[in-house]
């Protein structure tokens, strides 16, 4: 079960200052930092089994690893990187699962398709209801007439004005 973080703005500016901003060989460094990283991934595995050695940072290692995994798949640095959350099950397979993207050092989860259509359709039928609900204010019902429009005093006259113009010229 995983919690929903689209809510969340994640920045470090101590880590922004010690390191001298963002660049593509430290964004995934600073993304470790913040809740949206998982400790158990693969790049942090792997981080901790090279750690003091010189195989930092591996990529052919990831590849060779089966689970979690981030990587940066897109880049304009320094004001914008994406990071891409992945399960891999194999040195070929790699499944999306969240998309994360830092903006000029902000970090943020980047709303699924689903929960934007959702939203998008939600406020839709809002807007629906309300309009159903003004007309249904408009609307009155008489037994032997069934329904029909109110109309105010002046909309009756005018009604009326126009039906015998419309009768004049027949």
């Amino acid at each position: 079960m995983s919690k929903e973080l689209t809510a969340i703005e994640w920045r470090s500016d101590q880590w922004l200052f010690q390191f001298g901003g963002l660049r593509p060989d430290n964004v995934l460094e600073y993304f470790s930092q913040s809740p949206f990283w998982d400790p158990s991934s693969n790049n942090a595995v792997l981080k901790m089994q090279t750690q003091f050695n010189d195989l930092q940072h591996s990529s052919y290692d990831l590849k060779s690893m089966v689970g979690i995994e981030f990587a940066v798949t897109h880049q304009e640095p320094p004001a914008l990187f994406i990071v891409t959350k992945f399960r891999r099950s194999s040195p070929t397979k790699l499944v999306p699962i969240t998309v994360y993207y830092i903006t000029d050092g902000n970090a943020y989860e980047a709303p699924t398709l689903y929960s934007i259509v959702s939203t998008r359709m939600l406020s839709s039928i809002k807007k629906v209801e309300e309009a159903f609900d003004i007309a249904r204010s408009h609307a009155e019902f008489h037994p032997s007439t069934g329904y029909s429009w109110k109309e105010t005093a002046e909309q009756k006259s005018a009604r009326s004005a126009a039906l015998k113009d419309l009768n004049q010229q027949i």
